[in-house]
């Protein structure tokens, strides 16, 4: 048996309406910061390994559960934010300004699609959360702490709430739970590993149930 809690990172700079000189530096504010030292608080025990992604707001954010349990080994795993933009459209942008260009990648959802150099498809992301579904299938740590970012957390969400779905209706319902059930920062989403697999704690699929998946969104 395994427990695996995934976090979302604190506020960004870039969450808080600063421009992003690029996806990997944005730093957290001091709230971020805050938030990072109460989702510490809220992990009952010594985890027996810390991941984070390459990005550093991911380790800001598990900087305060490093602190308190020093020697928990910690990894880096490829669990970065989705590049859903190309470089171009997207360093030095506010997420405000890059709201219609998102809106545009959605409404076309096409998994495969790549914005320009520096994106990846929709299908490479998902790909990229199921290795790490392969992974924990296979750890043999018993409580792990999982540092990272919103559109991962809620790809990993439903693709253990709905197992299976084919790559363009996993594209269309993220795009609706990003917009109807948001992940605040410092969010945790608990999964258990036992015989049957990877699944959710029932209380954090809230929200996602709402729709089927054969349902269009408006």
């Amino acid at each position: 048996m395994t427990d695996v809690w995934f976090i979302r990172h604190g506020e960004s700079t870039t969450n808080a309406g600063e421009v992003s000189k690029d996806r990997s530096s944005t730093t957290l504010t001091a709230l971020g910061h805050e938030q990072a030292r109460a989702a510490s608080l809220a992990i009952p025990k010594a985890p027996d390994l810390i991941v984070v992604t390459p990005y550093i707001r991911t380790h800001q954010t598990a900087a305060p559960l490093q602190g308190r349990f020093p020697q928990t080994p910690r990894e880096i795993w490829d669990l970065q934010e989705f590049s859903a933009l190309s470089e171009e459209n997207y360093n030095n942008r506010t997420w405000t300004e890059r709201i219609p260009l998102m809106q545009v990648f959605w409404e076309r959802n096409d998994p495969d699609y790549v914005d320009g150099a520096g994106a990846e498809s929709f299908i490479a992301m998902a790909g990229r959360v199921q290795t790490a579904f392969t992974h924990l299938q296979t750890r043999k740590e018993k409580f792990i702490v999982v540092f990272a970012h919103g559109y991962i957390i809620q790809t990993a969400r439903l693709m253990l709430a709905y197992p299976g779905l084919p790559a363009s209706e996993l594209m269309r319902r993220l795009s609706h739970s990003t917009r109807n059930s948001h992940i605040d920062n410092g969010w945790i989403m608990r999964v258990h590993r036992d015989a049957q697999g990877l699944r959710v704690h029932e209380e954090d699929l809230k929200g996602l149930k709402t729709e089927s998946p054969s349902e269009q969104v408006d």
